[in-house]
């Protein structure tokens, strides 16, 4: 682990992260004070890229994980209400609009998980 490196993208907390691509990461979303739509894409080096926003309702306390060897996704999360929505991460970074759950999946909040599979 190297040392800290500061002044890249927007520090926020309840914040999500996952990989893609196979060799790549995204940090999402968060709390900067209010709930953010922000992304933060991580280089297959660990470089962290500037600020993305505006994609996706913003959210905090949001899980991600990667899934199928090289996409992401995001879910869940609260923004006043709790949500019951995802936004995919596609194989090059590029995070989708906010897609309704399927029914009967319940929205949640606090500390959501994910994990990777394939």
């Amino acid at each position: 682990v190297a040392t800290d490196v500061t002044g890249v993208g927007t520090a926020r907390s309840g914040l999500a992260a996952c990989g893609y691509g196979g060799d790549k990461a995204i940090f999402g979303y968060g709390d900067t004070g209010s709930p953010t739509a922000i992304t933060n894409l991580v280089s297959n080096a660990g470089v962290v890229g500037t600020d993305v926003s505006g994609v996706g309702s913003a959210s905090k306390y949001i899980a991600a994980c990667e899934y199928g060897n090289d996409k992401g996704v995001f879910g869940f999360g609260k923004n006043g209400a709790t949500y019951s929505k995802t936004n995919r991460v596609s194989n090059t970074g590029v995070v989708g609009t906010d897609t309704a759950s399927g029914g009967g999946v319940t929205a949640r909040e606090g500390t959501p998980a994910g994990c990777s599979f394939a």
